[in-house]
């Protein structure tokens, strides 16, 4: 079960903080607790930890801006977001100046949409508290690295004409072999020919001219490891030759890529919740949340979202090829693809393809699928279930906007009411 969202509104007015509560009733993940007052919001929060505090510009005793200088000196990163009955500009800039995280302008949408803006910001600000423990993981273990260079257990090679002359344990045990069966080949050969462009030069040390590299190295057994390298020029028996040092760095750059798809993902489920609380159509919003999609996966080539109609499924968004998804769309059994997330272990159409039921109020909607160049992988399918949990409630929403009579339908039934008086 995730984690629930805990958040503090300080609200003096009842009926402002009804209405909050009303916009949250169908968000089970949220905890709220009220404050009516600055100075019993504080008391809170000297007591209780929250992920987001919402305060009211206006509030009796000390203001909202007091309230906000406060919670700053006591919680520099927590989210806060200032809520007004009449934003101008003015006051928009003196919120952000005091490191207000947002604002936002009280009407009935506003109250609406405050749970996807709250679960935003608390996402973004638990990404960002992430961020900060893994940079200071890898910068640690940076740190244990050059250690362990200084006390020469890296790898240590010299290559000659090419090829390996002298290499010491710690270099076999990286390229996943011993030692002497690396004499003799070709350093580049090591790399795997995808690779060979991804070789790329670091910023050295400004004391020093040796040049930093890193890149991908193919081992014996097939599998593959990031390396940093560094070499320099000297003679070894009479001959011109390169002296060179080698450090895995596999789980610094495993970490990098992780905040790097983190980050992508992240952008996108945002990018996704703006399309839903937009005013396009449903087929323009269907469009916008499958660009969202592919932008958030890595390398998607292609995808669509079809919605479930009574002769079967309805291709409503595309991306890419028409006729690659019919000829996915068709080489799986439907019922098969309604009944769970899959990742597809066989191309199909010459791709590799997730795909995702899109559930809403209990019921299967629709599908979302994508293709990908590489082998998928399960951080692909988690985060189009993501995205299809929040297309799922865009759904509901639909639905129910349908349902609601329009003003003008209201004012015409009104209108045959006092014709019938």
């Amino acid at each position: 079960m995730p984690e629930p969202f805990r958040i503090l509104i300080i609200e003096d007015d009842p009926e402002h903080a009804e209405l909050i509560k009303m916009g949250f009733r169908r968000h089970d993940e949220f905890f709220l607790n009220f404050a009516a007052s600055g100075e019993d919001g504080l008391e809170m929060i000297s007591s209780k930890a929250y992920d987001l505090i919402s305060i009211d510009l206006v509030l009796p005793g000390m203001g909202g801006l007091d309230v906000l200088v406060r919670i700053r000196k006591l919680d520099p990163d927590i989210p806060v977001v200032m809520v007004s009955g009449h934003g101008t500009t003015e006051m928009a800039v003196v919120a952000f100046e005091n490191r207000a995280t947002k604002y936002v302008v009280k009407s009935l949408e506003s109250f609406k949409s405050l749970p996807y803006v709250f679960e935003n910001l608390i996402q973004e600000a638990r990404f960002k508290s992430n961020e900060r423990a893994m940079r200071s993981q890898i910068e640690r273990s940076e740190r244990i690295h050059r250690s362990i260079v200084e006390n020469a257990l890296a790898g240590i090679y010299i290559l000659q004409d090419g090829a390996f002359r002298l290499v010491n344990p710690k270099l076999g045990e990286i390229f996943g072999t011993s030692a002497e069966s690396l004499l003799g080949l070709p350093f580049w050969q090591m790399i795997k020919p995808d690779d060979m462009a991804c070789v790329s030069r670091l910023e050295s040390d400004p004391l020093s001219d040796i040049p930093v590299y890193e890149s991908k190295v193919q081992r014996k057994d097939g599998t593959s490891r990031w390396i940093e390298f560094r070499t320099v020029a000297i003679e070894y028996e009479g001959k011109r030759a390169i002296l060179g040092n080698v450090l895995d760095i596999t789980a610094r750059k495993d970490k990098e890529i992780y905040m790097m798809n983190e980050s992508r993902e992240l952008s996108a489920l945002e990018g996704l919740t703006e399309i839903c609380l937009s005013g396009m159509d449903l087929d323009g919003r269907l469009g916008g949340v499958l660009c969202q999609m592919v932008s958030g996966t890595s390398g998607a080539e292609a995808g669509g979202i079809f919605l479930r109609e009574e002769e079967g499924l309805e291709l409503r968004a595309l991306h890419g090829s028409v006729e690659e998804l019919i000829r996915f769309i068709r080489g799986v059994e439907t019922v098969r693809l309604l009944s769970q997330p899959l990742v597809h272990p066989t191309q199909i159409a010459g791709r590799n393809w997730i795909s995702v039921p899109i559930v809403g109020q209990g019921e299967t909607k629709g599908l979302a699928v994508l293709a990908l160049p590489q082998e998928a992988d399960r951080d692909s399918l988690k985060f189009l279930e993501k995205a299809a949990g929040r297309l799922g409630r865009l759904l509901d929403a639909h639905s129910t906007e349908e349902m609601l009579p329009s003003t003008q339908e209201l004012l015409s039934r009104i209108k045959a009411g006092f014709i019938q008086d």
